[in-house]
């Protein structure tokens, strides 16, 4: 995973580039990208709530439908980094469509967002065909340079703790819900901790849905100056 160029991408974005990490586990855990009929994750529908600490502070909702086929997440948070901080109220939504990845985030206050293809989706999954989403997930966690290192309880969730590259860990159930996810980057610190998590449920009808957002569809080619 060329992590430099997930951090370049989103700082362009104005996004703090630690954050991204859990951006990447969390959609990571999710796609698969042989066909639309394709399982991309181990249960059809399942959320879960999340406490944010460290630099980061706040809660964020989750909702994977279809398998992972869609995921979205809702953040209400504050970033503070050097003495500068920075608030969100974000919903973001992935999903695949037509052999890609889309991301598209939306600031909730201002009802705008932008779209934009995932470029790394199809090199990602070039060399995983053949896979179950549990065999999936593990092999990308592992070219992430992941290493199973034990087992815990969060919440009541058993989980398989990984540690990650660049400081990072998570630990993931055994149906593939990610319950903790911790970073530690050049001083800057965030942790998300599954608070609650319910399988079998999609969320409320229509939570990862644009609705009337106005919509901007970003070239991130033209954006990294390519």
């Amino acid at each position: 995973m060329k992590t430099y160029l997930h951090n370049a991408i989103f700082s362009k974005l104005g996004y703090p580039a630690a954050i991204l990490i859990f951006t990447v586990m969390t959609v990571s855990l999710a796609i698969d990208g042989r066909t639309a009929e394709q399982k991309m994750h181990t249960l059809k529908n399942y959320s879960a709530t999340y406490e944010l600490s460290g630099n980061t502070k706040g809660t964020k909702s989750q909702y994977s439908q279809d398998y992972g086929r869609t995921i979205c997440w809702l953040e209400q948070s504050e970033t503070s980094i050097m003495g500068n901080s920075q608030k969100r109220n974000v919903k973001i939504i992935t999903y695949v469509k037509d052999g890609d990845q889309w991301i598209i985030t939306i600031d909730l206050d201002k009802n705008t967002g932008t779209k934009m293809k995932n470029p790394m989706y199809k090199g990602i999954v070039g060399g995983m065909q053949g896979k179950t989403p549990k065999e999936f997930s593990e092999g990308f966690m592992k070219q992430m340079g992941g290493k199973i290192v034990g087992e815990k309880t969060v919440n009541g969730e058993k989980c398989k703790e990984w540690t990650l590259m660049g400081g990072a860990s998570t630990c993931v159930t055994e149906d593939q819900i990610v319950v903790e996810s911790k970073a530690d980057m050049a001083g800057i610190s965030i942790s998300e901790v599954a608070t609650e998590v319910k399988r079998n449920d999609a969320g409320p009808k229509g939570i990862c849905s644009v609705g009337d957002a106005t919509i901007e569809e970003l070239d991130l080619g033209q954006m990294m100056g390519q």
